[in-house]
């Protein structure tokens, strides 16, 4: 068995020595001596209560102590073992609650500990007695971090249930990590040699890759993230509508990239904070949580950060990992991109006939949509933007086809070049030959898409969507995103067309304005904050896209009759969803006319990633890298949807019961 090393990680005075000199006797209690000592557990010492057991105030020896008695296991369920007292005696950590007896006796099975007075840091963040001033929470956390840091390098022991119930406060406000001893010996299950908790964790602190990845010190990374939001912002880890994780996302970016704090420090500090030491505890917690476990710190690189002996830049490089991150999660290869041709109005003309309408392929919100021959350039796809008056200046245009000129992937239709003569603006495309998605799902058409198909169809507009929002610089959002705009190949890969016309204006919060053409986008697609607002943000692209998985997973189409609500049919999906996310009944949402629907992983991912986008929040809705790692089995649905999120499907959701 691995012993806790009597050697220091660290000897700054910021956590001093990280091993007390002296390590505790331990004594071992009777059970009758225990309980005489919290008057036979009495609800009046008890102090609290947890997956566990019960904590209860005690007076031994002369001595206050909080005495933990652990809960009965039934005959079938894994026991308690105490049989590495000898080794959890030598863990000793000034950051660390001390373990100083025990009782063994058959079923009755108790830890005594010392007490730590001044109840637990959730208790102060709640602020029901005093504001939690900042210097504080710094300590708390810097702390915090040196006893974990102890625990994972000296004892090779992983907490796996951190969270701000688990960090007690002395008179002092100095933390100690507690309920770390409730653990069992994990002997040489593949390359781990650790002892991990006994149980997984509080949900909302609990590594959503837990399961995917072999248990390590990751997973207390990410729930010591967790905490680190708290501190920051003085909010529940979990809340009615949802978890800090998701809700500090789109928070953090304000924060980190434009020291915006408002909407994210919790509000009881009033500002009296230190900037920098802010910014280095957002950087800690956005490492923690938003990363792979892979590139998550470890909790020396943690220390270092917070207490500023090390730079931020270079060492936590979140913006770098996702990059790469999305990179490999998408295939995007280094390309050398050409310059759009310019085109005559008179070449273009000449090419579709004139536009004649006998080579016209659609009409949208932009203009018509022409066929047309172009020589060396083949077959092309010619849109003839609408009339815009004064609205649109040249140099105005000019710039946007510059922007949509390097945007080249291969889930996109690619500019080909462009004609910009006074009034006439046209666009010129490749030309996808297979039709639309909307076509393909059609009840009228002879044969009907296969499952795997629509898995394809699915991943590869998710893949798009991604590159536009998170990928692109200036980043860009559709606007306008239903399966009329999805077109297909003869191999059915599809490319998202109509985009471009829309990118991000950096004045208004990372909100998206249209520049070309004041999109509208389409019934039964548009998203309830841009009904409301006609805000237009990446999230609206985001709802788009969870339609078109209904439409995917139902073969039912986005909306039956403009001039009915209940006929949309992100109102219809909702019965559907529930029973298939709350009870694992998925044979009523499937579309029908589908003959192979064996592959239940693809179906369960699919219908999670349509939920999160379609009923949650804006806020709160995932971005489109996560859902493409979550379709491609990459990451666990849990990431995007919680069991308790399940309340987003209410009657009338999306939007509000009627």
């Amino acid at each position: 068995m691995a012993s806790c090393s009597g050697k220091s990680a660290d000897t700054r005075d910021g956590g001093s020595t990280l091993q007390e000199p002296n390590p505790p006797v331990l004594r071992k209690y009777t059970y009758e001596e225990l309980s005489k000592a919290t008057h036979y557990f009495s609800n009046s010492n008890r102090l609290g209560s947890g997956g566990f057991g019960d904590v209860f105030k005690g007076s031994l020896d002369g001595k206050v102590v909080a005495i933990k008695k652990l809960k009965y296991k039934k005959d079938g369920e894994p026991q308690h073992k105490l049989d590495e007292i000898e080794y959890l005696k030598r863990v000793s950590h000034r950051n660390l609650v001390k373990l100083i007896g025990y009782c063994d006796e058959g079923a009755d099975k108790l830890l005594v500990l010392e007490f730590v007075p001044n109840k637990t840091l959730r208790h102060h963040l709640d602020g029901k007695e005093n504001v939690l001033e900042w210097s504080m929470r710094m300590k708390i956390a810097i702390k915090s971090a040196y006893g974990l840091q102890y625990l994972h390098e000296n004892c090779k022991i992983i907490h796996q249930d951190i969270k701000a119930d688990n960090i007690l406060l002395d008179n002092k406000f100095e933390p100690k990590v507690t309920d770390f001893s409730l653990a069992k010996f994990l002997p040489n299950i593949g390359n781990v040699s650790h002892i991990t908790s006994l149980f997984k964790g509080a949900n909302v602190y609990a590594d959503p890759e837990y399961g995917i990845q072999k248990v390590s010190e990751k997973s207390d990374i990410y729930s010591y993230g967790i905490v680190l939001l708290e501190l920051i912002t003085g909010k529940k880890a979990l809340s009615k509508s949802d978890n800090i994780a998701n809700w500090a996302k789109s928070r953090i970016e304000e924060a980190l990239n434009n020291k915006k704090y408002m909407d994210f420090v919790d509000f009881k500090l009033h500002g009296a904070y230190d900037e920098r030491q802010m910014q280095r505890m957002i950087s800690c917690a956005a490492a923690c949580v938003y990363e792979p476990s892979n590139s998550r710190p470890d909790m020396k690189q943690i220390i270092e950060i917070l207490e500023g002996t090390i730079p931020m830049e270079g060492t936590i490089s979140l913006h770098g990992a996702a990059l790469i991150d999305l990179q490999s999660a998408l295939g995007i290869e280094s390309l050398q991109i050409s310059s759009p041709v310019i085109f005559t109005y008179q070449e273009l003309a000449k090419a579709t006939n004139h536009f004649s309408n006998n080579n016209l392929l659609g009409e949208g919100g932009f203009g018509m949509v022409y066929k047309g021959s172009l020589g060396n350039n083949g077959i092309v796809a010619i849109k003839k933007l609408k009339y815009l008056g004064e609205e649109l200046r040249t140099s105005e245009f000019e710039e946007e086809i510059k922007t949509i000129s390097r945007i080249y992937y291969r889930h996109l239709v690619k500019l080909i070049g462009y004609c910009n003569e006074g009034i006439n603006r046209l666009l010129v495309y490749e030309l996808a030959p297979n039709k639309s998605l909307r076509f393909h799902l059609q009840r009228n058409i002879r044969k009907t898409m296969n499952w795997s198909t629509r898995v394809r169809i699915a991943m590869g507009v998710a893949k798009g969507l991604a590159y536009l929002h998170e990928w692109c610089q200036p980043k860009i959002i559709h606007g306008n995103i239903k399966v009329d705009n999805i077109l297909l190949t003869n191999s059915f890969e599809p490319k998202i067309s109509d985009y471009g016309f829309a990118k991000e204006n950096e004045e208004l919060s990372n909100s998206y304005i249209p520049i070309i053409y004041n999109s509208k986008g389409s019934l039964g697609y548009l998203a309830p904050e841009y009904i409301n607002s006609r805000k237009l943000t990446d999230k609206c692209d985001v709802f788009s896209f969870g339609i078109i998985l209904l439409e995917l997973i139902t073969g039912k189409r986005a909306i039956k009759n403009e001039g009915i609500f209940h006929n949309r049919l992100s109102i219809l999906a909702v019965p559907l969803l529930k029973r298939a996310l709350d009870k694992g009944d998925y044979n009523d949402i499937i579309d029908a006319e589908l003959q192979n629907k064996d592959n239940k992983d693809e179906i369960i991912r699919m219908i999670y990633c349509a939920a999160s986008c379609v009923y949650k929040p804006a806020d709160y809705r995932p971005r489109m890298s996560q859902i493409v790692k979550v379709l491609q089995g990459n990451a666990p649905v849990e990431s995007i949807w919680l069991s308790n999120d399940s309340s987003f499907l209410h009657h009338g959701a999306p939007y509000a019961p009627m």
